[in-house]
């Protein structure tokens, strides 16, 4: 007859093995605000002239918001992002919504919170669908 372990023993097995799956998954940082327009009281780069996506802190470093641009009724959305090292974040884009969209080219606000690896007194990198975005340095 096979030998079988405890069943209290096997239960901790199997949760130490779903702790470290999901542990993987863990950092993945979801939007904790997306709404149309540009976030305020910041003042959109030079770059962004033409539509062009940015990024900026929020909030004193403990946010910061990626802004894209495109149709009102079916707005870009980022669907997450987690730091990669200190000084780099790497984005996700949302699928794409299906339907019928208008051809207007508006701004669109993603924020999330900082996470706690990320330096906000050196430059950031943000990484996004094949583009890159930068967080400025920020003072003290």
């Amino acid at each position: 007859m096979p030998h079988r372990a405890p069943r209290p023993l096997a239960a901790l097995a199997g949760l130490a093995l779903l702790a470290g799956l999901t542990g993987c998954s863990a950092g993945a940082g979801k939007p904790v605000e997306d709404y149309a327009g540009e976030p305020k009281g910041v003042q959109a780069p030079a770059s962004s002239a033409g539509g062009a996506s940015w990024a900026a802190w929020l909030d004193d470093g403990a946010q910061f918001a990626i802004v894209l641009y495109g149709s009102s009724s079916c707005p870009p959305k980022v669907q997450n992002a987690t730091a990669s090292s200190g000084t780099r974040i790497t984005a996700t884009l949302a699928p794409a919504p299906g339907g019928i969209c208008t051809r207007d080219y508006v701004p669109h606000t993603t924020v999330f919170t900082t996470p706690d690896r990320i330096s906000k007194t050196a430059e950031v990198t943000v990484d996004l669908a094949g583009s890159t975005l930068t967080l400025p340095a920020r003072q003290g």
